[in-house]
């Protein structure tokens, strides 16, 4: 056997895995829906594609390095000028570092077509969700049951009382995740179970589509003046345009975009 043909085979199926999981991470459901529904594609959850596709990642770095060692002299050879004198920017070398730059700046400056490329992997990504799979906010299969209460308003002794008569052994320690576990089920039917005894939540945020949507969208749907909103989130730290897409430009600036909306439609309550 030859380690050369052996780090030639390895790269290949490398970027074929690599290749696999990265599509399937590019439509996959965010991971607030991700992780709330137990959501699987082919038998793996999202986390179980991304552990797979960094993985390879690091496989391919190697086999890259190998391949290069073992291609070294055919390699210099591009770089080498007509005269066979070395020469690091060749035309070749000019175009190439060109064209990773484009598509570095591109990305980073959000201008079309890759912004475009971007935001359509986000609304297959949201198109995952129907509304009852949204949870009432971030990431809430991480919290303890007694933060998860406080977050959407439910008396904890209550959630403890709908949980028991369900037969769920739970403790306001543990978090929704770590109980949705125990007996087999996605931290939504927890949630579920919780809404239909004591109702709908206080904080629940019934917006989809964040990655998609304007600051004027936003403001349309939790109706607020869109002056006031901006101005308030002015207040908050966030400096915006009214035409800026909302999710990003809020998670740019280092804050939640749901955490941002359930603390309006908090105050929205509070107000009535």
């Amino acid at each position: 056997m030859k380690l050369k043909k052996i780090t030639s085979l390895v790269m290949l199926w490398s970027m074929i895995i690599m290749t696999y999981t990265g599509i399937i991470l590019y439509i996959a459901p965010h991971g607030r829906v991700a992780n709330w529904t137990n959501w699987e594609l082919f038998g793996w959850d999202k986390n179980q594609f991304a552990q797979i596709h960094t993985t390879f990642m690091a496989l391919f770095i190697v086999a890259t390095l190998l391949h290069i060692y073992y291609n070294f002299k055919p390699m210099v050879s591009y770089m080498k000028n007509k005269m066979k004198q070395f020469v690091f920017f060749t035309k070749e070398m000019i175009v190439a570092l060109a064209i990773t730059l484009l598509f570095t700046a591109g990305t980073l400056l959000e201008i079309p077509p890759f912004s475009t490329f971007i935001e359509f992997g986000d609304g297959i990504k949201e198109s995952w969700a129907q509304k009852s799979d949204e949870p009432p906010y971030g990431h809430a299969e991480e919290s303890t049951l007694k933060d998860f209460s406080q977050k959407t308003g439910y008396k904890l002794q209550d959630v403890l009382s709908v949980l028991n008569e369900h037969n769920i052994t739970a403790k306001d320690s543990q978090t929704l995740e770590a109980i949705a576990k125990q007996e087999n089920k996605p931290a939504k039917y927890l949630f579920i179970l919780i809404q239909n005894a004591l109702g709908a939540s206080k904080s629940q945020n019934q917006i989809s589509g964040l990655g998609r949507k304007t600051f004027v969208q936003i403001a349309k749907e939790i109706d607020i003046n869109l002056e006031q909103f901006l101005k308030e989130l002015e207040s908050m730290g966030i400096k915006a345009d009214k035409k800026d897409k909302f999710k990003s430009t809020v998670e740019k600036q280092g804050f939640d975009a749901r955490e941002i909306i359930n603390t309006f439609l908090q105050n929205k309550a509070k107000e009535k």
